[in-house]
């Protein structure tokens, strides 16, 4: 179950400190994303069973519109997009069967994300975001927003895409 937490992000004059809420998983990797470009994209990733992985997605400075999409053929939301609006402090809990990507929204923007099963690079997938209608209406709602300004790679997944 998608879950977002709204967390408070502690400022004074030495910097910043922003606790991540660990709860009861196994985590085995820690990745952090740092993206010195507005509007840069990234995803939609996931991994293939037995790789599938759960993430918690932490916006560690800058903001973010993250956007899931259920990936479970078996699902009655099969392939519906879930969109957030995420800030420096707040979290996101994404399942296994979720495809996951973001688009940053602030320069130097940071990310962290913890996954609870190993990475194996031929289990990995790619959704394109164009594949979803209700992205396209969200990024051409933020102010400045224009197609040539996204920093995309979603070309060179092309030959791992599995939708």
């Amino acid at each position: 179950m998608l879950k977002l937490i709204k967390k408070n992000v502690f400022y004074d004059e030495r910097g910043v400190f922003a606790p991540l809420s660990l709860e009861s998983f196994s985590w085995v990797q820690s990745n952090i994303s740092v993206n010195p470009n507005i509007f840069t994209l990234r995803g939609l990733h996931f991994q293939k069973p037995p790789f599938a992985q759960s993430k918690l997605i932490k916006v560690v400075s800058g903001s973010i519109i993250d956007f899931v999409a259920d990936i479970d053929p078996n699902s009655s939301n099969f392939l519906k997009i879930n969109i957030f609006e995420m800030n420096a402090g707040d979290e996101l809990f994404v399942p296994n069967n979720y495809a996951h990507g973001f688009l940053t929204l602030k320069e130097n923007t940071i990310v962290q994300y913890l996954v609870d099963n190993i990475y194996d690079p031929e289990s990995e997938g790619v959704i394109p975001w164009t594949k979803f209608s209700e992205l396209n209406e969200k990024f051409n709602s933020i102010e400045n927003f224009s197609l040539e300004k996204i920093v995309d790679i979603t070309f060179y997944y092309n030959s791992i895409t599995s939708f």
